[in-house]
């Protein structure tokens, strides 16, 4: 399969209606949309999931504005967070960490986290299809240097051990025990949070 650019445009998706329904926590309402997406793009259980476990505690609006992480309670106050960001600044938003400035371009669409799951979960399918590796298509989601995918990937594999995952995609990776053990730990408590409030 030849390479794809890697934000074509049918995959960035359309304005819509908000997709949260009203009253979910910001967790459930991450944990929906990372399981719907995972289901609609053929991914192995519990990875998506797991991405946003580590990407953003499994929060719908959760930002990294300059290397400076905010969890509002709601979509307008991440609203107000993502308007107000200094240009220049780097802003990674929503449930799966989506680069605002350069996927979003001015919109706030990665703070609907049926959306940018959606978006995510494609992405990861299409890169999975070209690399023949879910593994690979994680790293690629990253795009970060490799010491520091090396630290996503060992916190992902963590998570995916709390998401239940049916497939251990790194199974080839190695990993430090004591900081997995402690990134499992984290996992579980924002996974049962999220599950609590389904």
């Amino acid at each position: 399969m030849p390479h794809l650019r890697d934000s074509p445009q049918e995959l960035i998706p359309v304005a819509g209606a908000d997709s949260v329904p009203e009253g979910m926590s910001p967790r459930a309402a991450c944990l929906a949309a990372t399981r719907r997406a995972e289901a609609v793009h053929g991914m192995p259980r519990g990875l998506l999931t797991a991405v946003a476990l580590a990407e953003s505690g499994l929060h719908a609006y959760a930002l990294n504005i300059g290397g400076r992480a905010h969890f509002p309670g709601d979509r307008e106050q991440a609203r107000a967070l993502l308007a107000g960001a200094r240009p220049g600044a780097s802003v990674m938003a929503g449930c799966v960490q989506v680069n605002a400035r350069v996927h979003a371009r001015g919109s706030d669409w990665p703070l609907d986290p049926t959306r940018s799951a959606d978006w995510a979960g494609g992405m990861m399918a299409r890169w999975a299809r070209e690399t023949g590796s879910w593994s690979e298509a994680v790293r690629r989601w990253h795009g970060g240097s490799p010491a520091s995918t090396q630290r996503l990937v060992c916190r992902i594999k963590a998570k995916m051990e709390v998401t239940g995952a049916e497939d251990d995609v790194f199974r080839d990776w190695s990993c430090d025990g004591a900081q997995t053990a402690r990134v499992r730990r984290n996992g579980e408590l924002h996974l049962a949070r999220a599950e609590e409030a389904l």
